[in-house]
């Protein structure tokens, strides 16, 4: 990816995680999902004890695996895969212990946690936050023709151009997709992903996959 430059800041601290409630919170789709995956596997074990953002953690981190990006999205064939979050959210470190150590089809992924007004064009992934929320459309705005993929949790967020949202439905997390934006990206978005989300366009209801 070119243009961008991200500077490593301290993360906020996090004290209290929400919790979702006492029952299962993830649906036989979604634990297949995150049992793909070894470097979430831990967090598949017990559903029933996981917080919402543990749950968020090992999805953001698989869509590592899920999602390829072309070859220019990259300076060198082992260069890392950069995952930003931007907003002050208790994902900055389950995100960093998940990530920690790992290696994604030959590539490290580091985890960045930046303000809304960096310059995260290099940023492979971006992670927007409730407590971005309101910058949603400026953020996606300046991310046009890049190859970044764009998660959210807010409502509305795959309709604004967002390419996978993550909601609360039923004291569950599920994912929102919006492929049309993913492809228009240079995307390629694995069946498995586009499986267990519901597809969300901005001029059509969403499809229950």
């Amino acid at each position: 990816m070119t243009g961008g430059h991200i500077a490593l800041r301290r993360r906020p601290d996090w004290r209290h995680i929400r919790l979702l409630g006492t029952r299962t919170w993830i649906s036989p789709l979604l634990i297949f999902m995150l049992m793909l995956a070894s470097a979430a596997t831990s967090f598949a074990a017990d559903p029933e004890t996981l917080t919402e953002y543990q749950i968020k953690a090992g999805f953001f981190f698989n869509f590592t695996r899920f999602v390829e990006w072309p070859e220019d999205a990259f300076a060198t064939p082992t260069s890392p895969i950069v995952a930003c979050i931007v907003g002050e959210t208790p994902l900055t470190d389950l995100l960093t212990g998940v990530a920690l150590g790992k290696v994604v089809n030959g590539r490290a992924v580091s985890i960045t946690w930046v303000k809304p007004a960096d310059d995260f064009r290099a940023c492979n992934l971006l992670f927007i936050s409730e407590a971005a929320e309101r910058r949603t459309s400026e953020i996606l705005a300046r991310l046009r023709k890049t190859h970044t993929l764009t998660v959210g949790e807010n409502p509305g967020f795959p309709r604004a151009g967002g390419m996978i949202n993550f909601s609360i439905q039923d004291n569950k997390v599920k994912l929102e997709m919006n492929l049309d934006a993913a492809t228009r990206a240079g995307l390629k978005v694995n069946s498995k992903l586009i499986a267990v989300s519901r597809l969300v366009s901005p001029n059509s209801v969403a499809e229950d996959n």
